[in-house]
């Protein structure tokens, strides 16, 4: 007897070293898998370690077979199989009384045939196109709908458990091992077009029967096959007249079939062909259930809004002048009534999702909960809904609550989707790709995607306004949202991770909440998804958009919060990585972002983190920012750089010659720069670096060095008692930037302080440092009368003294101060 397989492995490679493979004799091999047949066809107490066995043997002796006659044997025994499958999977659980611990006895070896089935199609496309026109294809696919599905509605859809031991089989794992062999199956089929037809012939035979029970087997069929492959399913659903016949005697046919039908329907939408088809055939019916009040089941009305829900959101989106029902109208009156119309239908399906989750009722019935969700989540696009949706308190309370308790990563998905566009901010476009879009437009090659973009620029809504979000975001972290985030991030997928790191991006952006998230743990979601920590083996990667998001959110803590505060101090050094990797981001607000992040965490003098910017390759990030066409992105660069210039192992490197020439000229050159805030972060760094002897003589050496620190002390300075008013004028205007239409003169006056003090400083060092040379050619070139003409106009006791000490320094060098 080959050993026992586990009903619950599910793993291919552990065939590998079964025995049957080490077969050289091909007559024992088939007398073995004949007996297994023979078992399998007459035994009355199958046992599901006869089907693993039989399932093990199949593959060895094909893996084996070493001629073309050795090879059809295997695939005539294979098809004997599929014939035993078909008998097995066509019996039902609820005819046999007998249960013991171990579960039905049935259910357990249904279940070990479709685990076998699974196995044998891996990777195996002759095996799987024989599975299909087999009579196990039919028996597999009425097989959820044969079996009591009662543990299943109650607890909602459930994935079958693969921990090895685990040995029972539960109805409700049924239909999901079903969507999963169904899944593989299409894959590896070898004429997608066959499988289509083959699967219309069963369906339409299924729901055209006068039995009520394999009606509904044929509506549950077609949903598995919509579920696990899209094109096939609307394949079926877009059969010729189909549609038609559904709705002509649907509303004869018992709810819960109504329900599995609207759910299909649903999920078919997402294919543009056939959610036109269900706008056009179906709309009347899925009004009748939800807006005319033809029942008052209230799960069917949830499918049935979801499927209303998607049709009006997509079609009306698709061009301005496309109604409710996919059809184009090129009247203006009527593209707007239909506009009219599918707003007002649009807040009555949003108001009955919201019913259904304020619903106590509905708390037990996952089916209720996941279709007012989902409807919920592809109404909330729409700005009038966030607007009801942010307004209603019990309504928030509601999702919360389900956020912090499902385990149900489907209803995770939903309410994190609700989440990401209540807080979502509109994107908005620079002027430059507005301009572009216009001329495009102008020029009649703009793509219909564009279009739409800039009208929706044109035509915003104020309900979607920055200020108006920002209120939403405050209004969500106040009511306490993060309860239900933390939950929902504990061991999500990455889709649901990254729509997640969106969420607490938006929350984090309005400065009033990030004290109150700080407080309720977000740091401890962020941090792992910036460093992209795993939370088990089996989760997905963390993906680099979701990596952004996350960084850029704790980018935007740092810039604002005391990071010794916001951060556990063993937890600020893991800040680098992300923040340096986020430089590299072809966004120019995380790259903003993140230099002004690190150059609060520079500020701290903290060595350890001076030390892993340094190692992260950070400062040669910082500097090819430098050159970015951003003026603010250049800002910060230059910012940061001048917090990282005190740290010794930096300032070595701008001080030596050999390495940093061309680092001078550009620290020279930004001191020259329009932006003010530019120009005094390039003249403190320079004021530092000038206490190298190295340096000074770098300064002198590049041809506008001496003139460009000139301009520095000589601002605001005039040459004599009659320009002293155009002079001050001037170094306003050069001072305060164009945004600043109001000048504050005292605000101007002050930076004009700051920028002389830095240059008077690096006339300092270069007299008292650099030397008599150096001395000489500052005098030569009317450095004394400049710096003389400093002291007795500025107002800054420190820019005096540095001024007076540069003249101090000449005097001693025997320079004549006088002429």
């Amino acid at each position: 007897m080959i050993p026992y397989l586990s009903p619950c492995s599910w793993h291919t490679h552990s065939l590998i070293t079964h025995p049957t493979s080490t077969m050289s004799n091909t007559t024992e091999q088939k007398k073995m898998i004949d007996d297994y047949l023979q078992q399998l066809q007459t035994a009355h107490d199958i046992q599901p370690e006869l089907i693993s066995d039989l399932s093990a043997a199949l593959i060895a002796s094909f893996a084996s077979a070493n001629s073309e006659d050795s090879k059809t044997l295997v695939r005539t025994q294979q098809g004997e199989f599929l014939e035993r499958c078909a008998v097995l999977l066509s019996k039902d659980p609820s005819a046999d009384g007998s249960s013991n611990e171990k579960g039905d006895p049935i259910l357990q070896v249904q279940g070990m045939v479709l685990k076998s089935l699974l196995r044998m199609a891996m990777n195996d496309t002759p095996f799987v196109d024989a599975l299909f026109e087999s009579r196990a294809y039919p028996a597999i696919l009425r097989l959820p709908s044969t079996v009591s599905t009662s543990t299943a509605t109650a607890s909602g859809p459930q994935t079958p458990s693969v921990t090895v031991g685990q040995k029972v089989t539960r109805p409700g794992d049924l239909k999901p091992m079903v969507a999963i062999l169904l899944a593989k199956a299409f894959e590896t089929a070898s004429n997608k077009d066959h499988v289509r037809n083959r699967s219309t012939e069963i369906v339409l035979a299924d729901i055209g029967s006068d039995k009520l029970k394999i009606r509904s087997a044929g509506f549950t069929a077609l949903g598995l096959i919509v579920q696990t492959d899209m094109a096939i399913g609307c394949g079926i659903l877009n059969k010729e007249g189909l549609l038609v016949e559904l709705m002509d005697c649907i509303e004869l046919e018992p709810e819960n079939i109504q329900i599995i039908l609207a759910e299909i329907l649903s999920m078919a939408c997402a294919d543009a062909k056939t959610r036109t088809a269900v706008a056009l055939h179906c709309s009347e019916f899925l009004k009748s259930i939800v807006l005319k009040g033809a029942t008052k089941n209230q799960h069917l009305k949830g499918a049935a809004a979801v499927a209303l829900t998607k049709i009006s959101l997509a079609d009306s989106r698709k061009d301005p002048s496309t109604g409710l029902n996919g059809i184009e109208d090129t009247s203006n009156d009527r593209s707007s009534k239909l506009s009219e119309n599918n707003v007002d239908e649009e807040a009555q399906l949003a108001k009955l999702f919201s019913t259904l989750l304020k619903d106590d009722r509905n708390d037990n019935n996952a089916g209720i909960q996941l279709n007012a969700v989902e409807g919920l989540a592809y109404a909330s696009i729409q700005p009038a809904v966030k607007h009801l949706i942010i307004s209603d308190r019990a309504l928030l309370l509601s999702l919360f609550q389900l956020g912090e308790e499902t385990k149900s990563n489907p209803l995770k998905y939903g309410l994190i989707v609700i989440f990401n566009n209540l807080t979502t901010f509109r994107k908005r476009l620079s002027p430059e790709q507005e301009q572009m879009l216009k001329l495009k437009k102008m020029a009649g090659t703009l793509p219909k995607s564009d279009s739409k973009r800039l009208q929706s620029q044109d035509d915003d809504d104020p309900l979607d306004s920055e200020a108006v979000v920002n209120q939403r975001n405050i209004a969500l972290v106040k009511l306490g949202i993060m309860p239900a985030l933390h939950a929902i991030g504990n061991q999500a997928s990455e889709t649901i991770r990254q729509s997640l790191a969106q969420v607490l991006r938006n929350l984090i952006t309005p400065t009033e909440t990030r004290g109150l998230l700080v407080q309720q743990g977000v740091v401890r979601l962020l941090m792992p998804i910036s460093l992209q920590q795993q939370q088990g083996q089996q989760q997905q990667p963390i993906t680099e958009s979701t990596r952004a998001s996350a960084a850029q959110a704790l980018a935007k803590l740092c810039i604002t919060l005391d990071p010794r505060l916001t951060f556990k101090n063993q937890r600020i050094p893991e800040l680098v990585k992300p923040l340096i990797w986020l430089l590299e981001s072809t966004d120019q607000l995380c790259q903003f972002e993140s230099l002004m992040a690190l150059t609060n965490l520079g500020s701290m003098g903290d060595v350890q983190v001076l030390g892993l910017i340094v190692q992260g390759g950070g400062v040669e990030k910082m500097e090819n920012l430098q050159f970015s066409e951003h003026i603010l992105v250049r800002r910060a660069a230059t910012e940061a750089l001048c917090n990282m210039i005190f740290f010794e192992p930096v300032f070595e490197l701008y001080s030596d010659p050999k390495k940093s020439a061309s680092k001078i000229h550009l620290i020279l050159a930004l001191c020259d720069a329009d932006d003010f805030m530019t120009r005094r972060a390039a003249s403190g760094a320079l004021a530092v670096l000038s206490t190298s002897q190295d340096v000074c003589n770098m300064i002198m050496a590049q041809e506008r060095g001496l003139e460009i620190l000139r301009s520095l002390i000589a601002l605001g300075v005039p040459t004599s008692n009659a320009d002293a008013d155009e002079a001050e004028a001037k170094a306003i205007e050069d001072v305060m930037s164009d945004q600043e239409t109001v000048v504050d003169h005292a605000v101007a006056v002050g930076r004009m302080d700051e920028l002389r003090h830095r240059g008077a400083e690096c006339f300092k060092n270069l007299v008292t440092i650099g030397g008599k040379e150096i001395s000489q050619k500052i005098a030569s070139h009317g450095g004394i009368q400049q710096l003389a003409n400093l002291i007795q106009t500025s107002s800054s006791e420190a820019v005096r003294y540095c001024a007076m000490e540069a003249l101090k320094g000449m005097s001693d060098q025997g320079i004549k101060l006088t002429a």
